[in-house]
């Protein structure tokens, strides 16, 4: 054993019993046969089992960790530090494809949607938007207030939002 237990929890009935390690070295002929797995500094007694079950584990991670080291395998966990997440080098390639489909699907509703607006307000939707003039620009262009102009940006958006039932 690399360490000395702190305690050591015995199962007794269903419940568990608290020992020291020196109580338990004293009482070992008592618990001879049984099973026990350490935990957090302690020893706990197990079913037979789970007792099998958590050494194969080990023993699987013992056998993987040398592995990887025979093979030179690199983990980008390792480049982990308290500033920086060693995962975060990595880019997700996959496509949400899903989302695309969807993006799409709503991209071509609007276009169909915006085709049932009049002219006028196509345009002014189209400049404000698509080439990114102010609303003060546009007012300027037909000489206008810019408060006009905005009015009949948000009856346009609103007419628009009723036809995509928003």
């Amino acid at each position: 054993m690399e360490y000395t237990p702190k305690k050591v929890f015995v199962l007794d009935g269903k419940t568990y019993l608290e020992l020291s390690y020196a109580e338990f070295r004293q009482q070992k002929d008592t618990y001879h046969g049984r099973r026990f797995i350490p935990l957090h500094g302690m020893l706990m007694e197990v079913p037979e089992g789970d007792y099998k079950a958590f050494y194969k584990r080990k023993r699987r991670e013992k056998y993987l960790k040398k592995r990887s080291k025979d093979n030179g395998d690199f983990s980008y966990d390792m480049l982990t530090t308290d500033d920086f997440n060693g995962e975060d080098i990595l880019v997700d390639t996959i496509a949400d494809t899903a989302g695309q489909a969807e993006k799409e699907l709503l991209v071509d509703r609007l276009r169909q949607e915006i085709a049932l607006l009049s002219d006028s307000e196509q345009q002014l939707l189209h400049q404000f938007f698509n080439q990114q003039l102010s609303e003060r620009a546009i007012a300027n262009m037909y000489g206008v207030s810019q408060v006009a102009i905005h009015k009949q940006k948000a009856r346009a958006l609103a007419k628009l939002k009723k036809l995509l039932k928003i």
